[in-house]
């Protein structure tokens, strides 16, 4: 038998919510993708609205001038039924950069930086999905935040990036 089979029924193996796995503020100084334990929460936020992703991703790739950049993406593509009359020709991605924070944008490359703490709570997130999913991005109807928040458990996160960047990923 693998490990894999070992598995308890429905596991997925990358969650961090049940209490024989690691802690947020466990998991995110030790893994190697310090940003799975918000991506996670994200998730669980847009799942908890009915709002889920075609795509949902979480990663390391190359930045600008070589340098490592965390990410995540929420994708709903061209077409994506969850997605309104308005915002159903050109999709959705709603993105998280370690560098950047927050941004919408769809397949005709509008873009917007979502008006929020780069380590926003999820639900401001999901608020902002929920908001272009409805209108798609459009600059004459930009999504305000309805309060400012920041996630719950960010100090964990700030700790991991910062040890991130001292790290000097490069490709």
């Amino acid at each position: 038998m693998s490990a894999i089979d070992e598995r308890p029924k429905g596991s997925t193996g990358k969650s961090t919510h049940d209490g024989g796995r690691l802690s947020v503020g466990e998991a995110t100084r030790m893994l190697m993708l310090p940003q799975l334990p918000y991506a996670d929460v994200v998730h669980a936020e847009l799942r908890a609205v009915g709002l889920l992703p075609a795509c949902y991703e979480a990663g390391l790739r190359q930045g600008l001038a070589g340098a490592a950049e965390l990410f995540v993406r929420a994708v709903w593509p061209v077409g994506a039924p969850a997605l309104a009359d308005r915002a159903r020709p050109r999709g959705l991605t709603i993105a998280w950069s370690h560098m950047t924070g927050w941004s919408a944008h769809d397949a005709d490359e509008h873009c917007v930086l979502l008006d929020a703490d780069a380590l926003a709570a999820p639900e401001l997130v999901v608020d902002a999905a929920l908001h272009h999913a409805r209108h798609g991005i459009d600059e004459a109807r930009p999504w305000v935040p309805p309060v400012d928040g920041r996630w719950s458990e960010a100090v964990y996160l700030d700790i991991a990036l910062h040890r991130f960047e001292e790290r000097g990923v490069t490709w």
